[in-house]
């Protein structure tokens, strides 16, 4: 079945990349995140709170602290918004993202 074969493929890119560590809300935030900053968007702490399966506020900043510890985000000030901060992937996101992209090619 493709769709199994394809899922352990995904397994086995994220345990090589260090992802597999990541909690299922922490790689949903990482998604978003880097998403939005491979499509030049900025985003904001409030952008991810309008989904509400991100969870509350408290859950979201404490995941946020976590994936800046690890180097997989960054915070940045926002120049438009001096009250602001953006919410940028790292090279490290980017890169382990791209090679996980790769590998799945195949598929």
């Amino acid at each position: 079945m493709k769709y199994t074969t394809l899922r352990q493929a995904i397994v086995e890119a994220e345990k090589q990349h260090g992802l597999h560590e990541l909690d299922f809300m922490m790689r949903e935030l990482l998604h978003a995140i880097t998403e939005a900053h491979v499509n030049n968007e900025p985003l904001r702490v409030s952008h991810l709170m309008r989904n509400p399966d991100h969870g509350t506020f408290p859950t979201i900043s404490a995941k946020l602290k976590k994936l800046v510890e690890g180097g997989w985000i960054e915070r940045r000030d926002d120049e438009q918004d001096r009250r602001s901060v953006r919410l940028e992937a790292t090279p490290k996101t980017l890169a382990a993202f791209d090679m996980i992209s790769s590998a799945l090619d195949s598929y």
